[in-house]
């Protein structure tokens, strides 16, 4: 990918996350599936900007055309196909005048989707499932990128949630969280609305992502772990079909694309398989604690050595403080500051190999993160080394 594309990718990117607080994962997969051409489906209740969400996103590709329609149990195929052509009618012909309508287009939004009669569903699956229209004798080979659909609530229906399984990124948008985000928002709301949103990308970006994101490395290490996550769910009743995990794979390479990596990371399955591999609301767990096991996070295992880098620390700060009155003491003393000196190595070493562990692939900025925390912890190790020497002499 070249320079330009990427930065421009990255800027909007920034941007996106500066206007749409909490929303990093959806945001990031919205764009991956615009690049491997797959559909999303957003859940969440009115009000948490999933429509606005996709106008912005479809907007930063500047001269794509974007088609979005707010569909209701009345709406009929004209109004996502466009008009029957009534000058070929009069010849027999029966063809709709597709410009500026959903077959035109690259990017679609689709909202309340399931308000829309079962024909209108069922007459989407073709351009859904392979990116044709069939108008009249006439095979279309549409350029849609990608359908985004929304609702407020995942289905109960199974016919529904059979539908469900033609948009393979389908996250929940909740509200927000933080306090501070919820700040944001309300001043934001007093002040004149979100931060505004610009982008450098075009189509043509689109086609130079996908390169890119054919280009993106899969290792033997990725699959194994990817395989070990699909058997385990299947192990736990989550299905996942071969043709599903060939998407998964596609699509993963598109978010690499977007995290600016040039290879696929096992940590990447825990912000994509809850999104993708559920079947009903209550697998969601399931894959969170499958992927757990077979991926643990860089950020957990982060935490995890910091904690025991502090808690030493402590015990250290502890010993420095404590009057020694005999020489007997001292000799005790000098041995626990030893074993706290070799406990610190053995924190900081686990860091080192880490960062070098196949299996645990960071990011680059886990990676940074991580090589930041090795670095405190040495210095923690030469700390309590200058104090043995201290007393030593």
């Amino acid at each position: 990918m070249d320079t330009t594309t990427f930065t421009d990718l990255q800027n909007f990117r920034t941007q996106l996350n500066n206007a749409f607080l909490e929303r990093t994962d959806v945001i990031d997969g919205i764009i991956a599936a615009i690049i491997t051409e797959q559909n999303c489906f957003l859940f969440g209740a009115p009000g948490t900007g999933k429509s606005e969400l996709v106008r912005q996103v479809a907007k930063g590709f500047n001269n794509s055309k974007f088609f979005s329609y707010l569909l209701s149990p009345t709406t009929d195929p004209s109004e996502l196909y466009g008009p029957v052509a009534v000058s070929k009618l009069l010849k027999d012909e029966y063809t709709r005048d597709v410009k500026g309508y959903l077959p035109d287009s690259n990017i679609a939004f689709l909202d309340e989707l399931f308000r829309g009669s079962s024909a209108v569903l069922n007459s989407l699956l073709q351009i859904l499932n392979e990116r044709t229209f069939n108008n009249g004798k006439e095979l279309i080979q549409t350029e849609i990128k990608s359908v985004v659909a929304a609702t407020n609530s995942f289905p109960s229906d199974e016919s529904l949630q059979a539908f469900c399984d033609r948009f393979l990124f389908r996250p929940t948008v909740s509200g927000l969280k933080k306090p501070t985000n919820k700040r944001k928002l309300y001043n934001w709301a007093l002040k004149g609305g979100r931060p505004d949103i610009s982008s450098g990308l075009t189509l043509e970006s689109i086609s130079k992502l996908q390169t890119a994101a054919a280009e993106i490395t899969v290792t033997d290490t990725f699959i194994d772990v990817f395989t070990e996550c699909i058997d385990m769910l299947e192990g736990r009743g989550v299905f996942v079909s071969d043709r599903r995990r060939v998407q998964i794979l596609k699509f993963l390479r598109g978010w690499a694309v977007v995290q600016g990596e040039d290879s696929l990371l096992p940590e990447y399955l825990h912000s994509t398989l809850p999104h993708i591999v559920y079947q009903t609301e209550e697998d969601v767990a399931t894959i969170k604690e499958v992927v757990d096991q077979c991926v643990p996070t860089a950020d957990k295992f982060l935490r995890s050595v910091q904690r025991a880098s502090t808690g030493l620390m402590n015990e250290y700060n502890s010993l420095r403080t404590k009057q020694i009155d005999r020489i007997s003491e001292l000799s005790i003393h000098v041995g626990k500051l030893k074993q706290l000196h070799n406990d610190l190595k053995t924190v900081a070493q686990k860091v080192e190999d880490t960062l070098d562990n196949d299996q645990m692939r960071f990011t680059a900025t886990t990676r940074m993160k991580a090589t930041k925390v090795c670095q405190e912890i040495n210095h923690n190790v030469d700390q309590v080394a200058e104090s043995i020497s201290r007393y030593q002499k």
